[in-house]
Parts: structure tokens; C-alpha cells; sequence
């Protein structure tokens, strides 16, 4: 019998005044050029991926009992935005990696991560193929994700160009309306393609 397997990012929610600012900075982007998705709210959500490796299905229960544990040890956090950035046609708004910030993270990754039972994304199976470095091939092995631990950024995603030159430019040319905000809520989304999260399974309040 062939095992199912979820892939669930676990990540700060935003307030609904910046997830609605979020939707429409996206909307606008990706009307004028051509892009993978558009942040509406409904269909593709905005968030601040803490951890987003993929679990076999029979532990989403224990995935959301972990997390309901955890959030009660922290507290709010403040997204100070630090930027706008590029990678691989993604734009993106980054933020400062704080203590809280790094904090929450690393307790996540830890409790979460043996509940993968060292599965890996069919896209990391051949990962000694897609020039990464060493330390972040080891992170895969590790933890199923490249980017976690040390290699960790927080930031939220506007959307994501098919034109990799022309995100860079267009970067450049953005302006957020927001200098900080405060996150008090972690989601547990469904994951689609691009990074995106299609659907909130789960919220849990922080504090």
C-alpha cells in the first residue's frame, strides 16, 4: 500500500489589514506582467513561512497537537520590513530576523521535524543536482528543507514572475504603505505550487 503524504507550511498569519494591502500590492503586479499567481485572500493567502516540509498524512494530527503546544509558549512578534528581494522570479518583502522571530522558528523545526520520518520532496530526491551548497544540502537531509535552521529569512512573498530579469527590475519599483505590523496568529496551510499556501487548515493564536 503506498503511503500519502501532506505538505503543510506552517507560518505567521498577517493581520487582515496587511493581508488585504498584500492582496492588492500582488493584484497590481501581476496584472501588468505575467506571473505564477496573484495574493487574493481567497484562493492564494499571504504569509511568513516558518517551516514547510512535506509529512507522511497520518501525522496531521500530531503536526497540529505540536503547534498547539507550542504557540502557548510565545508571544506576538513584529514584522519589520528590511526590503524588497528577488529569487528565482519571486519578489518578496523581508523582514528583520529577530530573536522572537528566530526563537519560534527553531522550536517549530525541531518539534515538527521528526514527524517527517525523514521523507523528502520528490524535488530534493536528486537536490546534489540543483547547485546548492553543502550546508544547504545538508539541511535537506536534515530537516527536508534547504532554508531552514541558519539558512532561515523570514519574508513575505508579493508574487512570483515567469521572467526572472524582469522581477529584478520590477522589484526595484515597489513601495509598501506598511513600516511594521504585529503577528499574533500562526496558520497551517495547504501548500500549492510556487511556494503558495491554497488554503488555511488551521490557525493557532500565539500567546
Amino acid at each position: 500500500m503506498t503511503e500519502d503524504f501532506i505538505r503543510i507550511n506552517i507560518a505567521f498569519k498577517p493581520p487582515i489589514e496587511i493581508a488585504e494591502q498584500m492582496a492588492k500590492l500582488s493584484q497590481e503586479v501581476s496584472k501588468k506582467e505575467d506571473a505564477y499567481f496573484a495574493i487574493d485572500n481567497l484562493n492564494f493567502y499571504p504569509h511568513i513561512t516558518i517551516y514547510s516540509p512535506k509529512y507522511p498524512k497520518h501525522n496531521e494530527d500530531k503536526i497540529f497537537k505540536a503547534i498547539d503546544e507550542l504557540v502557548k509558549k510565545f508571544s506576538s512578534i513584529k514584522f519589520i520590513p528590511n526590503g524588497i528581494n528577488t529569487n528565482q522570479g519571486y519578489i518578496g518583502i523581508g523582514a528583520e530576523y529577530s530573536d522572537e522571530i528566530k526563537n519560534i522558528h527553531e522550536k517549530i523545526v525541531e518539534k515538527l521535524n521528526p514527524l517527517r520520518e525523514g521523507h523528502l520532496r520528490a524535488k530534493y530526491a536528486n537536490a546534489y543536482n540543483m547547485q546548492f551548497s553543502e550546508e544547504k544540502l545538508q539541511n535537506i537531509q536534515k530537516y527536508g528543507y534547504p532554508d531552514s535552521m541558519n539558512f532561515y529569512h523570514p519574508h513575505m512573498t508579493i508574487t512570483r514572475l515567469k521572467d526572472e530579469k524582469l522581477a529584478e527590475r520590477v522589484a526595484k519599483e515597489i513601495q509598501i504603505s506598511f513600516k511594521e505590523f504585529t503577528i499574533d496568529k500562526i496558520g497551517a496551510f495547504k501548500m500549492g505550487e510556487n511556494g503558495t499556501c491554497v488554503e488555511l487548515i488551521k490557525e493557532f493564536k500565539l500567546g
